[in-house]
């Protein structure tokens, strides 16, 4: 997502050719991000990087702002994914997003309003998951027209995968609840999506994707993807920008922990960066997949910072990237990282905004 100025400019040229040689290799582009698919990037690294040394992940469904500005529908749903092929020329897609799902399914039982998904303890309550519709025997019910505009997206996705135009199904979304239903029903009717991407919801400020992960590789979900560690600017170390829908709460908790951070010489986005690029996958689990992390990065810069963090971490002969809480799970070699770690964390467990969820909305 950028303007087209540095769209159109060569700087996102460099940024990827720059993210291809450290061996970030996967894309991820939508419809609904202006001008990111006209990019003629791929006709101009194609010399050092051919298609098959790289992969893009695109979106369907939401072309907009505003509600009216999704569309599920089986044509429009073919139609996207024809016209991304043709914009980025190529003749497959490494996976497709039905993008920001909640926006259309129905809503079951407040699971996308704001407040708390989890207890103190970190745990998901039982009378939660009956009141968000969760229950095993309510795996395939459909609750309304936007339930029944997500299965017939769906249905086409997969066909278009069986024609081999797309390599991997599934969506992006943020109330994990939702999600949660959505991935099930999917799989009661039709088949497990292979890929998932949540976003804001492994971070300093908000663990719960964590305790949702068993549960997501029980629907079936092949592989989880992770967006956002620094929860959409909470975590960047400036104040969070207005239009933001964070909880005053977390504002006032963000402003200490920028202070903590920087009494010891470091920026907050880099503790944050550090613990975002950890799996979610608990250390202890026996089934499912490591998650890899999704960083907007727009500049050569920002790669070289990115990979700065990563490589200090979990570089060469570095820690294991196995699932982890914050505080906990490195050698002695990273102790102020972890100190750090669990002092933001206890910045917002203060001010009651840690796994404080806010509301969806367009």
């Amino acid at each position: 997502y950028n303007t087209a100025s540095t769209l159109e400019s060569d700087v996102p040229e460099q940024a990827i050719r720059l993210c291809f040689r450290y061996g970030i290799t996967t894309l991820d582009t939508s419809p609904y991000y202006t001008t990111s698919e006209q990019a003629s990037v791929f006709d101009k690294i194609r010399d050092e990087f051919p298609r098959e040394s790289y992969q893009i992940i695109t979106k369907i469904g939401r072309y907009g702002r505003t509600k009216a500005d999704f569309d599920y529908s089986a044509a429009r749903t073919r139609e996207s994914v024809e016209n991304s092929m043709r914009l980025m020329k190529t003749d497959y897609l490494d996976g497709v997003y039905a993008h920001d799902v909640e926006f259309v399914s129905e809503q079951i039982g407040g699971a996308g309003q704001e407040g708390f998904t989890v207890n103190e303890q970190g745990k998901i309550r039982q009378e939660d998951m009956v009141r968000w519709g969760l229950e095993d025997k309510d795996a395939g019910t459909i609750r309304g027209p936007g339930d029944e505009k997500i299965l017939e997206a769906f249905g086409e996705l997969f066909k278009l995968k069986k024609e081999g135009k797309i390599r991997a199904v599934g969506f992006s979304g943020y109330p994990l609840p939702t999600l949660l239903r959505i991935a099930r029903l999917i799989a009661h009717h039709l088949e497990p999506i292979d890929i998932m991407q949540s976003y804001c919801h492994h971070t300093l400020q908000n663990l719960t994707l964590r305790e949702f992960y068993p549960l997501f590789v029980k629907a079936g979900v092949k592989q989880i993807l992770v967006a956002s560690p620094l929860s959409m600017g909470v975590l960047r170390g400036a104040p969070p920008p207005e239009w933001h829908p964070i909880s005053p709460a977390c504002r006032t908790a963000t402003a200490e922990a920028v202070e903590l951070c920087e009494r010891k010489g470091r920026k907050l986005a880099d503790v944050a960066l550090g613990y975002g690029f950890s799996s979610v996958k608990p250390r202890e689990a026996t089934e499912g997949r490591d998650t890899p992390s999704v960083v907007g990065l727009s500049t050569p810069e920002e790669v070289h910072e990115a990979m700065k963090v990563f490589h200090s971490i979990y570089g060469q002969g570095g820690e294991s990237r196995h699932g982890r809480l914050p505080g906990e799970g490195l050698s002695e070699k990273q102790a102020e990282q972890l100190e750090l770690e669990k002092g933001v964390v206890d910045c917002f467990k203060k001010h009651g905004g840690l796994n404080w969820t806010w509301a969806v909305g367009v």
